[in-house]
């Protein structure tokens, strides 16, 4: 078995480590993994990228974390996205992503109020607690030429880029959705494939949408903001491009899962479902084995399967008796 440290120990090793990333995603020219996803591969959250290394510095595998808050109630939880998640194929089946996999988990577990993660390897994940969940709905319609005017958030002025921050907080007040600081800014700013479209009115932005990500979600809009109602943007914006709601703002029958979810701690995870169902649902207790979870509900203690329960509180197919607020995740920040 190979060595694990986080990246921040070893920076000589990250051209190999974007290497075997690029190779495992089938990365080609002229996109970048390493611009696609900025959040995760920034210098800033090495320390958070996890490789496996043989004895003659040969980079194994790569398992990359991020750490965000969401704010609900006023309290701010920790949640943590998993991603770049790679193993040379010339090294598969020799246990090294379990080990690896699993020592993140160890290590971030009590951190955490749940792991995120995207893939299309549902039995794999499946194995370590994770099970598909979020409600993700498509809306496309006949295609029309856009008016915005297409540029990057790294060209625009300052007072623009101000201006993108105050709009993104009508996305945050539609969904519960990550914190962005001024670092998280700063970072987005090296996300030149993310094409930002604008449209201004008396010389400040009124509107505006995130489409494409490099080699990552091409022709998706992902994230969008408005003064205005951001009910009749999405209307028309679809016609741009397909857009990604969190939420029925326009009626659609295009409905997916939105990411791969696991729970972390368990009193952090208790508290968040207690104070997201509006105080309905108090967790009991999740056993890892079984992956069920026990919780009271309306004076009753009641027992559930881990993916039912997940899908019931985040969707699709929400518990009828409760009244969420939906949680959805830019394409700016998923990984």
């Amino acid at each position: 078995m190979g060595n694990i440290f986080p990246l921040s120990e070893k920076p000589l090793l990250f051209e190999k480590t974007l290497k075997l990333i690029e190779k495992s995603f089938h990365y080609k020219d002229p996109f970048s993994f390493k611009i696609d996803f900025a959040p995760l591969m920034d210098v800033s959250n090495h320390k958070n990228c996890f490789i496996m290394i043989d004895e003659n510095e040969n980079v194994i595998a790569h398992v990359g974390v991020k750490e965000h808050f969401l704010t609900l109630n006023h309290v701010k939880y920790p949640i943590i996205l998993l991603g770049g998640i790679a193993v040379d194929e010339s090294r598969r089946g020799e246990g090294h992503f379990q080990t690896l996999f699993q020592d993140v988990l160890a290590e971030k577990r009590s951190d955490t109020t749940f792991f995120l993660l995207w893939s299309d390897q549902e039995k794999l994940y499946n194995k370590f607690g994770f099970h598909l969940c979020g409600t993700q709905i498509e809306i496309e319609k006949e295609k029309k030429i856009s008016p915005f005017v297409k540029t990057t958030f790294a060209n625009l002025k300052d007072k623009e880029k101000v201006e993108i921050k105050d709009l993104y907080k009508s996305f945050s007040k539609t969904y519960l959705t990550i914190e962005r600081n001024d670092s998280d800014w700063k970072v987005i700013e090296q996300m030149t494939s993310a094409d930002l479209f604008i449209r201004k009115e008396n010389d400040i932005i009124h509107d505006y949408y995130f489409m494409n990500k490099g080699q990552d979600l091409p022709g998706i809009i992902y994230e969008y903001g408005s003064l205005k109602d951001l009910t009749l943007l999405v209307q028309e914006i679809s016609s741009y491009g397909k857009v990604w709601l969190g939420r029925d703002l326009v009626p659609s029958e295009n409905l997916q899962f939105q990411f791969f979810m696991a729970p972390g701690d368990l009193r952090l995870f208790t508290e968040f479902i207690f104070q997201l169902t509006k105080e309905q649902f108090k967790i009991r207790n999740i056993n890892p084995m079984k992956q069920e979870v026990f919780f009271d509900f309306n004076g009753e203690t009641l027992s559930l399967n881990l993916p039912e329960f997940l899908r019931g509180i985040f969707g699709p197919g929400v518990f009828e008796e409760i009244d969420v607020r939906p949680f959805f995740l830019s394409g700016l920040d998923s990984i």
